[in-house]
């Protein structure tokens, strides 16, 4: 059974920016096996994109784009348009996250010994490198990454 929507222009171009937000962080999905969902995807999001190519609000702003094989915003429109922040501050709260989790990891690992860490469970693992994420949080919040420092072994530099 065929499903219809009605949607106002600007509800038209918020869904657009949806899928297009969607279509980007699937994309960064590199699991195995997860090709043909991926690509069912990419599919229904081109052809829901070229049904809302031809609202007033959206025409001349959705294009077919050869090297994406469907429809998507044109260049453009993605340099201004709104999901584009939101997806520059889901990577940037991302790298941050990820970058204090395994900074305390690292050095409750080297603290107690590699093979007790990583036989903890999950749980008793995040429980023990709660307090040092924090701490980092904090400083990485502070000074992002003027105060972080590598030390490479001799054979490196």
């Amino acid at each position: 059974m065929p499903l219809t929507l009605r949607f106002s222009d600007d509800e038209a171009r918020d869904l657009a920016e949806m899928l297009s937000m969607a279509a980007a962080v699937a994309a960064a999905n590199q699991q195995d096996g997860a090709e043909a969902r991926l690509a069912a995807w990419g599919k229904l999001i081109s052809r829901l994109m070229e049904e809302l190519s031809s609202t007033s609000r959206l025409k001349g702003r959705i294009a077919y784009a050869d090297d994406l094989g469907g429809y998507a915003f044109t260049r453009e429109y993605e340099e201004n348009a709104f999901y584009q922040d939101c997806l520059d501050e889901y990577r940037d709260n991302i790298f941050w996250a990820d970058l204090v989790t395994r900074m305390a990891d690292k050095a409750i690992s080297e603290h107690l010994g590699p093979e007790y860490f990583e036989n903890m469970p999950e749980e008793d693992r995040r429980q023990t490198a709660e307090a040092l994420e924090k701490s980092l949080w904090q400083e990485c919040a502070r000074y992002g990454i003027d105060r972080l420092g590598f030390i490479l072994p001799p054979t490196d530099g």
